[in-house]
């Protein structure tokens, strides 16, 4: 039986757990929504006239100008702003008492990045930090329950297990996300259409509070965009791919522990499958190559693509256009029972690896990746 088969009821859906979140009023959600977009539209024009923590352009960057680059603070602001009014008016404790909980991770996730953004840390120190936040988390929560197998169906994980597993996918999630981040309007916009999609996912498998905390940091998200995508005055930094990537690991596993496991531990992975398989990708790639995965380079698949040249706005719209269509195949996959799960990402992982083709022969040709010689008659744009 599939997940959205034991919700659904008649004509409507039915909650699994009814005392997790109780329904909130469209008002007060209205309110919520609004205050979110204000408080993160504000921020960011704040922080673009303010002009602090500027990134300067490198060799690496496809930027020709001092950015600055705290706009996480924004998308933050935002979704603290909006969470509050949920849990001051939507009067069930329980859910508030999680909202703030997750909202402490999600500050120190956001801190994190900020202070990299200052000082630059070593990928060691970050990683460090990064294992601490998804510790506490699971402190605060509690680990990955289950996860579907193939032939098993949903397996629940043993508690030895459990834990360095749900740390090593926040961590690396976190990683990824960050590692996306290098493209106007990519990596908000990403997180945006995904978490939306994710929100109604959630809603319909019972888990009406994650719902409710992944739309409002879609909206969150949605209102960095003009700053960043249509006037590139803006740009996320590291404390706001860092806060992202962990509240979208984070909602991953609440997703299965909420729900009993109806809400499969593979929807997350699924809706964000451009971003995973392209850093997966990226590091086979360079390991083939005897490059070093560690070092800073510009051979993901939009880093390519924009320098083939492609603009920003047209990198980002692909990556937003395959979050849409890996969402739609979440919700076709839960509507197969939890041994059929594993075909997704499968699938949509051959699917990609035509259009990863695609990139890198051209790529080649032109020399843009290392090792690889470059054609003197082929101008990349930069």
């Amino acid at each position: 039986m599939s997940a959205f088969e034991i919700v659904h009821d008649g004509l409507g859906f039915k909650l699994q757990n009814p005392a997790d979140f109780m329904l909130i009023e469209p008002f007060i959600f209205a309110c919520a929504g609004a205050v979110t977009i204000a408080v993160s539209y504000c921020a960011c024009l704040y922080a673009a006239q303010a002009r602090r923590v500027l990134d300067h352009p490198n060799e690496r960057s496809s930027h020709t100008s001092a950015t600055p680059r705290n706009g996480g603070s924004a998308i933050m602001a935002g979704w603290v702003a909006g969470a509050f009014v949920v849990s001051a008016f939507a009067g069930d404790a329980d859910a508030a008492g999680k909202l703030a909980r997750l909202a402490v991770c999600g500050g120190l996730a956001f801190a994190l990045g900020y202070a990299d953004d200052h000082l630059t840390f070593s990928p060691i120190w970050k990683l460090v930090g990064q294992v601490a936040i998804a510790a506490l988390f699971t402190i605060l929560f509690a680990p990955l329950q289950s996860v579907p197998l193939p032939w098993f169906g949903e397996v629940a994980i043993p508690a030895a297990v459990s834990v360095p597993v749900t740390i090593l996918w926040i961590a690396g999630f976190m990683n990824a996300f960050n590692f996306m981040d290098g493209a106007n309007g990519m990596a908000g916009g990403a997180a945006a259409v995904g978490l939306a999609w994710f929100a109604v996912i959630a809603s319909f498998t019972g888990a009406p509070a994650l719902a409710v905390a992944a739309l409002l940091l879609a909206l969150s998200a949605a209102s960095f965009l003009p700053e960043n995508l249509l006037r590139g005055k803006l740009f996320m930094g590291d404390n706001g791919s860092q806060a992202l990537g962990f509240f979208i690991a984070a909602f991953a596993v609440l997703g299965v522990n909420w729900t009993d496991g109806h809400l499969s531990a593979l929807v997350i992975p699924v809706i964000f499958l451009p971003f995973l398989f392209d850093v997966a990708w990226t590091l086979v790639s360079r390991f083939l190559r005897k490059q070093n995965v560690l070092e800073a380079h510009r051979e993901h698949f939009y880093q390519l693509m924009m320098r083939l040249g492609a603009s920003h706005a047209r990198v980002s719209i692909v990556y937003m256009s395959l979050i849409s269509f890996s969402s739609a195949a979440a919700i076709l996959m839960l509507t197969h029972p939890a041994t059929l799960h594993w075909m997704t990402p499968l699938v949509l992982s051959l699917l990609f690896t035509i259009g990863a083709v695609a990139i890198y022969r051209p790529a080649m040709r032109a020399g843009l990746l290392a090792s690889a010689e470059p054609d003197a008659s082929f101008s990349a744009a930069e």
